[in-house]
């Protein structure tokens, strides 16, 4: 509802004026003023959207209660309503969005309406803050890639493995300590070469991504180094943020569900054999296994099996020995009465587990088997 206000002396006009607005349903009349004074007044104190005045009014005229009301509220619009037609220029000139000429009609009224509802939507749009662009983009899930924010198709070149180890590891911990970095990428040092190799190799890391700007990429302080999240795009940090998101909500929607999917495209840091990165990456496949299995179940609720079966497949691609999903895709294919691929999964499933583990499935599998 757009909030308005009304400012005419007569008030027959007035109250025929509020009747028409709010019938339209789109207005909600906050007050009406005979007195110009007194709508000053209250623009002091009070918010709106919008005002309709009169032009010929005592002691201050629409004119000039205009540029009063706007004191107080200074891109505030301004229709403005009259029996004479000879203002016209002259209110345009004061950059009202209408004019209208009494006796006001419904009609009339309504394409005024319109014009006021575009004008306050396209302000909301260009009010809108606009989120800086990112100034690197990572891809930590998979293989580990580093490119400028401002032009993905570049990779940002990290000048040694170290440079790129350590970049790896602040993305990770987002904040740290310099010990903490010591004893991690340098633990075979003395503690003055460690820090020695630490200052040198950030200074390469800072250089290569271009960190130069008044608020840095990589933050130093007494308390040690932290990353500046908000400048970067980076899918670990949105997997992480989603994850929660998920884990916290009753509702969920399948565009979650479809979105952590094709965030998680490998184990963190895939190819790069870190050891401090290895824990890390045991949780995040976890939780992306976590997610999966409740995508399933709440695919299975909708009664949508097929989405069910593709998010079964992404548990058993990171866990192939899996026997209750194995035996869930079973029952949904027989439940679909595709009984070749059901007979398929078993034998899958049997292989699996004489290759890992020299075991064979569970009786309740094989019963399903025979069954089958």
């Amino acid at each position: 509802m757009i909030k308005v206000i009304i400012v005419d002396d007569e008030d027959l006009s007035l109250k025929r004026l509020k009747r028409i607005l709010t019938e339209s349903g789109a207005i909600e009349v906050c007050e009406v003023f005979h007195d110009p004074e007194k709508a000053c007044e209250y623009a002091a104190n009070h918010s709106f959207d919008a005002a309709f005045l009169d032009i010929t009014m005592p002691r201050i005229s629409g004119m000039q209660l205009i540029g009063e009301l706007r004191k107080h509220h200074p891109s505030l619009p301004i229709v403005l309503v009259t029996g004479y037609e000879e203002y016209a220029v002259q209110a345009f000139e004061k950059e009202v969005i209408d004019y209208i000429i009494k006796p006001v009609t419904a009609e009339r009224v309504s394409r005024t309406i319109q014009r006021l509802q575009q004008l306050l939507r396209d302000t909301a749009i260009s009010s809108e803050p606009v989120s800086p662009s990112p100034r690197l983009t990572v891809r930590m899930l998979g293989e580990f890639t580093v490119l400028d924010g401002a032009n993905v198709d570049i990779p940002v070149k990290l000048r040694t493995p170290k440079t790129e180890e350590l970049l790896a590891f602040l993305l990770c911990a987002k904040s740290t300590s310099r010990d903490v970095l010591a004893d991690t990428l340098w633990k075979d040092l003395s503690p003055q070469k460690a820090w020695t190799n630490i200052n040198s190799t950030l200074y390469y890391v800072r250089r290569a991504v271009g960190d130069n700007s008044d608020v840095p990429l990589i933050q130093k302080d007494r308390n040690g180094i932290r990353i500046d999240r908000d400048s970067i795009d980076c899918d670990l940090y949105e997997f992480e943020a989603l994850f929660r998101q998920i884990r916290q909500t009753s509702t969920y929607s399948p565009e979650m569900f479809e979105r952590i999917d094709t965030l998680y495209r490998g184990e963190l840091l895939k190819g790069r054999h870190y050891e401090w990165a290895l824990a890390w990456s045991r949780q995040l496949e976890r939780d992306f296994i976590t997610m999966m299995e409740t995508a399933a179940q709440y695919h299975i609720q909708q009664k949508q099996p097929l989405r069910t079966l593709h998010y079964l497949d992404r548990i058993l691609q990171i866990d192939s020995i899996r026997e209750d999903i194995h035996r869930e895709k079973i029952v949904i294919y027989l439940s679909l009465g595709r009984r070749t691929e059901a007979q398929w999964q078993y034998q899958l499933l049997e292989e699996s587990l004489h290759e890992e583990l020299g075991s064979r499935p569970a009786a309740d599998i094989q019963l399903l088997f025979r069954q089958s």
